[in-house]
């Protein structure tokens, strides 16, 4: 059993290390203080959007939602919602290039573009028909 201290929570209120557990509030531990009988939770960590687009990639990669879940230490839901996210900001910027106004282009001007410029990362889009797919140069 883990000990307050190892727990390393205190009351939000008067600091107090003197609480006991008192239920869930939108699936956080809620806390009740002995010394203050106040309520308190601890504050969710807050995800950098750094991590939440290696999520996106290591998904492009074709790592599975849970894999990906593991290794960045979220919840499978939370990679689901980046995602979702991530594809509604795609088809925003996408909607500019609706059918007619795409430019076709050939893969070896992508490659050849993509490695003169190295500094930016190695991807390109590729769209085709309706459809897009995000490539990776290796």
């Amino acid at each position: 059993m883990i000990s307050k201290k190892e727990l390393n929570v205190t009351c939000s209120h008067c600091n107090s290390e003197d609480f006991r557990k008192n239920g869930f509030v939108r699936g956080i531990q809620r806390y009740y203080c002995k010394q203050c009988k106040r309520s308190f939770t601890t504050k969710p960590k807050k995800i950098s959007s750094e991590v939440k687009a290696f999520a996106v990639m290591l998904y492009l990669n074709n790592m599975g939602i849970r894999k990906v879940a593991k290794v960045v230490n979220v919840s499978p839901p939370a990679v689901l919602r980046w995602l979702r996210n991530a594809h509604r900001r795609l088809q925003k910027e996408l909607k500019p290039f609706e059918k007619g106004e795409l430019d076709i282009i050939e893969m070896d001007e992508i490659y050849t573009f993509i490695k003169k410029n190295k500094t930016e990362l190695p991807y390109g889009l590729l769209i085709l028909e309706g459809k897009s797919v995000l490539l990776r140069m290796k």
